[in-house]
């Protein structure tokens, strides 16, 4: 029996890294076999749990609804099941979100895919830095939902689909690499390089979300000390209208930055943002958002319980936007349980100066992106799965743990100063 046992955890963990992998892999982003591929490695894994002893609660029996829901509305809008898989990471989300509900005090079989996951990044993105240096009109090309990109997927340069699951996970990854320094001297050297990686093709890339969220959340990381992650937002939003302020009325300071992003994305955005601020009214980039952020507005008012389903959606540009127009309060809510689930469960937990602190950038990160990014479903694997990993090992070698389970052991000095409660939530 203890073979057999040992036998279902070895291809549990297998599973979950080849989804885990898929999720953050340009080359796997484009062909159904590697879709299939994930659908069997879960289909795997969930017989193994099942043997297990895997208990669903509620809020995944409402997911799994939404997972149909959304099926549903696909096979309505394409007349037919051939565009059936094109949703796959949404699906996915939700299956993601059961897996990491089973492994929830559990994690230490998981360990292992932290390092392999960062080396997976680290090669992919200088693979796609180096690319982009080499070619900078890449950084934009790469981002199409057409097949004249899928030469550069295959040889393993990504996009968005690459860059954003970092972003989310950016704040918790660099306590990780702080954290690690004194007892893991190898996380800690494969933390930098990918850093190094991760620095290096952002800026390249000069993708202005990317950039503006991973700067954000270090701030609230390390300057940020209060608990309320409400305020984390409000100063996170102040800190943003502060830099659109000092790029539209400090001149030399939006000089230096046309001239380091000259040619680029991002320095079109900030003309945009100078012409709109000059002309009193919405000029390119701009405007664009402000159509696509004013479409799913009025689809959410004029359909705020359902959603549109499938005869209107959102305009684009904001998931967080896209969802609540499309499948309404049901699919929003949905949405909110499973993207901001593992940073609140930790927060909640955990009174921890430096875990709040992580928790409250991670959150803030979250927000950000999924408030003006319309592609965050890929990053699931590194939320769902990676994130509450880093936030395990840091509690462990911080030694809040007790009998080998994560437990909230708060020190003397701590208990007069902090307030904690131990709340049933599930993710």
């Amino acid at each position: 029996m203890e073979n057999k046992g040992n036998a279902l955890v070895r291809v549990q963990q297998i599973s979950v890294l080849y989804l885990v992998i898929w999720t953050i892999s340009p080359f796997m982003e484009i062909d159904n076999i590697w879709r299939i591929g994930a659908l069997a490695a879960f289909g795997l894994w969930l017989l193994c749990a099942m043997s297990r002893g895997l208990h669903l609660e509620r809020i995944h029996m409402l997911a799994l609804t939404f997972m149909v829901l959304v099926m549903v509305v696909n096979i309505i809008q394409n007349s037919g099941f051939g565009k059936i898989l094109s949703l796959i990471s949404l699906y996915m989300m939700v299956l993601l979100f059961i897996v990491g509900h089973f492994y929830k005090d559990k994690w230490k079989e998981l360990y292992f895919i932290v390092p392999i996951i960062l080396l997976f990044l680290i090669y992919f993105n200088f693979k796609s830095a180096f690319k982009v240096m080499e070619d900078p009109t890449i950084a934009r090309l790469i981002v199409r939902n057409d097949e004249s990109i899928y030469q550069y997927l295959r040889e393993g340069i990504g996009g968005y689909g690459l860059l954003y699951p970092q972003v989310v996970t950016f704040p918790v990854i660099v306590m990780w690499i702080i954290k690690s320094y004194k007892l893991k001297k190898f996380y800690f050297l494969i933390g930098s390089v990918w850093i190094v990686s991760y620095v290096l093709f952002a800026l390249n890339a000069n993708y202005s979300i990317a950039i503006t969220g991973s700067l954000i959340s270090l701030i609230i990381l390390f300057f940020y000390k209060g608990h309320s992650a409400a305020l984390a937002f409000a100063v996170s939003a102040g800190l943003f209208i502060a830099l659109m302020l000092m790029i539209l009325n400090w001149e030399s300071f939006r000089n230096m930055l046309l001239e380091y992003f000259d040619g680029t994305a991002v320095a079109k955005k900030i003309n945009d943002l100078v012409a709109t601020s000059e002309t009193g009214a919405a000029e390119g980039s701009i405007n664009d958002r402000i159509v696509a952020y004013q479409n799913s507005i009025d689809t959410i008012l004029r359909y705020p319980f359902i959603g549109g389903l499938w005869w209107s959606g959102g305009g684009g540009h904001s998931s967080l936007g896209d969802i609540f127009a499309q499948y309404g309060l049901f699919g929003g809510y949905i949405y909110c349980k499973i993207m901001f689930g593992v940073p609140s469960l930790y927060k909640k937990t955990y009174g921890y100066k430096k875990i709040q602190q992580m928790a409250n950038a991670n959150l803030v990160v979250l927000l950000f992106v999924t408030l003006l990014d319309s592609t965050p479903y890929a990053f699931m694997g590194m939320i769902l799965i990676v994130t509450p990993i880093l936030y395990e090992n840091i509690i462990e070698w911080e030694g809040l743990v007790a009998n080998n389970e994560s437990a909230l052991t708060i020190e003397k000095e701590e208990v007069e100063n902090v307030s904690v409660a131990l709340p049933k939530t599930t993710y």
